[in-house]
């Protein structure tokens, strides 16, 4: 198991130059900048009202009080924002990766295919009858998945202090999922998710866990780390594919 999360996690490094060494980078220009956007929107977002907000609420006049309790005062008021901004950065991840499933994931469509087409996996063609019902199944499976992860926010509220840790696995699996998802929507039907993506849990949580990391490095980790891992997830399940044919 914890060799498939290493592998994972090591998949999207590779991604720089796998797209690089197969010319694919002019595939994700578009989806390039709008992750960049959507970055750019919500780090003035956070950086201007979210962290003045924070400020101005943990803000106290402490400058008449004894030394020891000034200095207790800017330690807690210090772990309180730390504890604020890390829920607060949940949030905001589960925030990015719908706005960047609704409006990157459209454009990296064709990425997805040329890499597909690469390895010999043949995607599915839907008709213009069929649409309607795969977009209704994505919707339903969509639901089912945040339904799912709900139960799960809530189950980790009653973890005590192994919350962060399991929180932070958790979260991994279900975004590296996700990546998965994205992939397996070129492949097959909604209803048809759970059943490809037997094999690749592990795999996902290290995917997932990679997304965590490096979306801390400013900008550049927020705008590159999505796509690397969705090229990482196709790689993964195109290769595996190769390998059961």
């Amino acid at each position: 198991m914890f060799a498939r999360i290493a592998r994972g996690f090591s998949a999207p490094l590779s991604s720089f130059g796998y797209m690089s060494d197969n010319k694919l980078w002019g595939f994700a220009v578009i989806p390039l900048l709008l992750t960049l956007a959507i970055v750019v929107a919500m780090a003035f977002f956070v950086w201007v009202y979210l962290l003045g907000y924070i400020s101005d609420k943990l803000a106290f006049d402490v400058s008449d009080w004894p030394q020891f309790l000034q200095f207790l005062i800017a330690g807690l008021q210090f772990v309180m924002k730390l504890v604020i901004i890390y829920f607060f950065f949940t949030f905001l991840l589960r925030v990015f990766m719908a706005l960047f499933s609704i409006i990157v994931i459209p454009f990296l469509s064709p990425l997805v295919e040329k890499i597909l087409a690469k390895e010999g996996v043949t995607t599915i063609k839907i008709s213009n009858l069929e649409l309607i019902g795969f977009i209704f199944s994505s919707i339903v499976y969509n639901v089912k998945i945040l339904v799912v992860q709900s139960i799960f926010a809530l189950l980790l509220l009653f973890t005590g202090p192994l919350q962060p840790i399991l929180n932070f696995f958790t979260s991994s699996y279900f975004v590296g999922r996700s990546y998965f998802d994205y992939v397996f929507e070129m492949l097959g039907k909604p209803r048809e998710f759970g059943e490809m993506a037997k094999g690749y849990r592990a795999i996902s949580v290290g995917v997932g866990m990679f997304s965590h990391v490096f979306l801390f490095v400013p900008i550049v980790g927020a705008v590159f780390t999505p796509i690397l891992c969705v090229v990482a997830a196709t790689r993964i399940f195109a290769e595996s594919s190769k390998q059961q044919r």
